[in-house]
């Protein structure tokens, strides 16, 4: 390797690191602040408010504990309500029994767990 290569590699090292750099999660700026949402709270999280991961699904979840949406491109709806601190929802379109979960909350994310276990992931956004 002459000269002028040997510089034109070291440069392409220093540009990819410094790219890696910049696209790298920092450690504390990626930190996770999941808290639990309980009680009344846990009411107004999900009123009027669209649940949903911006591919997969979106739920529209109404003040008047029902919830209409799309789940892969297929209409759901149910109702929701808050039940010993949990978020429940029971499925009409398709039928289904009703499910509870705890919620957690990370600004805009929420998840949905069943025993410690996330069953659900997705971002509240108002409704318009």
């Amino acid at each position: 390797m002459n000269a002028r290569q040997v510089l034109v590699s070291a440069i392409r090292t220093l540009s990819l690191c410094a790219l890696l750099a910049l696209v790298a999660p920092s450690s504390a700026a990626e930190k996770e602040h999941w808290r639990s949402v309980k009680g009344a709270v846990l009411q107004t999280l999900f009123q009027d408010r669209e649940f949903g991961d911006g591919i997969h699904f979106a739920y529209y979840l109404k003040a008047d504990g029902t919830f209409t949406g799309t789940e892969m491109t297929k209409q759901v709806s149910g109702s929701w309500r808050v039940k010993k601190s949990e978020f429940c929802w029971k499925w009409q379109r398709p039928p289904g029994p009703e499910e509870c979960y705890q919620v957690q909350q990370d600004g805009v994310q929420v998840r949905l767990l069943v025993n410690g276990s996330e069953a659900w992931y997705g971002r509240l956004k108002k409704m318009p």
